[in-house]
């Protein structure tokens, strides 16, 4: 028997000691690496959601405040509809320090035979629009025609690249990128094809329109403001001269946001420290428990002939190997837990989540098992240090 093969020869003979080492192993790195999976997916989140508002003020009719949470509506996708007149974008375009303004028109499809699936369906304008066009052009660059349609990522894009809404059939044009929010649930088109919708609607008896609008109708206007211009001035000058609309500050959506995501972050960093520091601590316990137990083995291979440096790196080889082998299982099952099942977990926290790129998961792989390989150099090291003071003639004396 080789010496170098000893270590495994020992981990499966004790395979109880083998598989206490291997657990604290296993839930070190997978608490480390679906830890920070997780920190990256909601930093990601927030900012996609930033980017995809790129306004600074959104102005939404006063119903939308009443009936539902506007954050929710124009964050989150959420299946509704609420208009106001066309002329408040005239009206808007006069405040001073208004710099770009675009209309955007919200309905749904409904959850019956006459559409493919019900959706949140909204308009936009090719020519004025700032928020939508920069992330639809990441997917798609030719012309947004009348009567073609964009998905969001997690809507299915069919072998027929049409989804059905209104008994009529509607192109896909492209799917978009997944930003992490529940607009990756809604459909996206300009303001006419909405509402050839619309009317497709009204001859079904599904009336989303309000006849009183004569000069048109939009559900909300997205607003940049001026650079040198103070943004809450600006939202509070179109709030007193437009009547009947709430005007939503984009930074405070974003904050209370950013807020909500500071505490679960915090939360998920405690935890992951005191998991850490939990399964380190045992470690070197158990490893010198282990220590203790063995003593007698440490006494016979010294009196083969085994030096205390062999001794050494026999319990130090142990240790590595289990910690790689719990590492690689902890972080693989951390994987399958989080990649499939990421919506749900951004469900059940309620905030924006988006996975970071492949190569950013792979450089935390690579880093979380490196530091549970440390942690069994460390547990060993100390395992070592017990070994270097075994007193072999004493231990045979003692039987």
């Amino acid at each position: 028997m080789r010496f170098c093969t000893l270590p495994f020869i020992n981990i499966l003979g004790k395979k109880g000691r083998s598989a206490a080492l291997f657990v604290f192993a296993f839930l070190l790195s997978f608490s480390i690496f679906g830890g920070a999976i997780i920190l990256s997916s909601l930093r990601n989140g927030l900012k996609s959601l930033e980017q995809r508002l790129g306004a600074d003020i959104i102005v939404v009719p006063y119903e939308a405040r009443t009936k539902v949470n506007a954050d929710t509506i124009l964050n989150q996708g959420n299946r509704t509809y609420f208009y106001m007149p066309g002329s408040t974008l005239g009206k808007i375009a006069k405040i001073e320090g208004v710099e770009k303004l675009s209309p955007q028109i919200y309905m749904c499809s409904m959850n019956a035979g006459c559409c493919s699936v019900s959706l949140q369906l909204i308009g936009f304008d090719p020519d004025t629009d700032f928020t939508i066009q920069p992330w639809v052009r990441q997917s798609f660059s030719g012309t947004l025609k009348t009567g073609d349609i964009l998905i969001g990522s997690k809507v299915t894009l069919t072998s027929s690249r049409n989804l059905k809404f209104f008994d009529r059939l509607w192109n896909i044009a492209a799917q978009l990128e997944e930003t992490g929010t529940g607009l990756d649930n809604a459909v996206f088109a300009n303001i006419e094809t909405i509402r050839q919708m619309m009317d497709a609607a009204d001859k079904l008896n599904w009336s989303f329109t309000d006849k009183k609008y004569a000069d048109g109708m939009i559900s909300t206007v997205m607003v940049k403001v001026q650079d040198g211009y103070d943004i809450d001035s600006v939202a509070s000058l179109i709030q007193r001269r437009i009547k009947r609309i709430q005007v939503v500050k984009a930074k405070n959506m974003t904050s209370g946001i950013a807020n909500s995501l500071s505490n679960v972050s915090k939360i998920i960093g405690i935890l992951t420290i005191i998991v850490w520091f939990l399964c380190l601590i045992i470690l070197i316990v158990v490893s010198t428990l282990i220590i203790g137990e063995r003593k007698k083995e440490f006494a016979v291979l010294r009196i083969i002939g085994a030096s205390r440096r062999k001794l050494s790196f026999l319990a130090m080889s142990e240790s590595v190997i289990l910690n790689t082998a719990g590492g690689l299982c902890g972080i693989i099952f951390a994987l399958i837990l989080i990649i499939p099942f990421h919506s749900l977990i951004k469900s059940a926290i309620g905030l924006p989540f988006l996975l970071p790129p492949a190569t950013i998961i792979f450089v935390m792989f690579i880093l979380t098992l490196v530091l549970s390989i440390l942690c069994g150099c460390i547990t060993s090291s100390y395992a070592a240090h017990k070994i270097a003071q075994v007193d072999t003639g004493t231990i045979i004396r003692e039987g």
